[in-house]
């Protein structure tokens, strides 16, 4: 009787340590084949009422040796965010530090580039309903990041209904 009473207490207790499944957060930024992929890191949006989604950050170079940083959040982190529908090209203006942003589309995402002088190029897509994708690199060109940008979505909605 009080090894069954023990064996019940502990299963509960043992469920505690047992960690989430990778797979879904794998999914969202995979390993590139050809490319080096850095350690993923995964923050879930946990609060009060429930898991709200996750934010996965991953540092990536491609073939040529081009550095990414690459960040996905989904779920309530993102709060909706999506680049117009319209096409926008601007810039901060005269009391700015010379930013340009203007939206594109890679493999019919919406997305949003953002080139900062001291900072690089930052690539942020909207991926279907799943999440966001920002991708940022200090060296790269717009080509290069446009390019890692779809290999990255193309990967992460390989499969998906859209």
């Amino acid at each position: 009787m009080i090894k069954n009473i023990l064996i019940y207490l502990a299963i509960p207790i043992l469920a505690l340590f047992v960690p989430l499944s990778p797979a879904p957060a794998k999914e969202a930024l995979p390993e590139i084949s050809g490319w080096i992929n850095g350690e993923l890191r995964m923050t879930e949006f946990d609060t009060v009422s429930g898991k709200r989604g996750l934010w996965l950050e991953r540092n990536y170079r491609n073939n040529a040796g081009v550095p990414f940083h690459a960040v996905w959040i989904e779920g309530s982190g993102e709060k909706g965010w999506s680049p117009s529908d319209k096409a926008i090209s601007a810039d901060d203006g005269p009391l700015g530090n010379g930013a340009t942003y203007r939206t594109i589309s890679i493999d019919e995402q919406k997305a949003l580039l953002e080139y900062q002088p001291v900072t690089g190029l930052s690539l942020s897509v909207k991926a279907g309903i799943k999440g966001t994708l920002t991708l940022e690199s200090n060296i790269a060109n717009e080509e290069e990041i446009i390019s890692a940008a779809q290999t990255l979505i193309n990967e992460i909605l390989k499969g998906d209904p859209q």
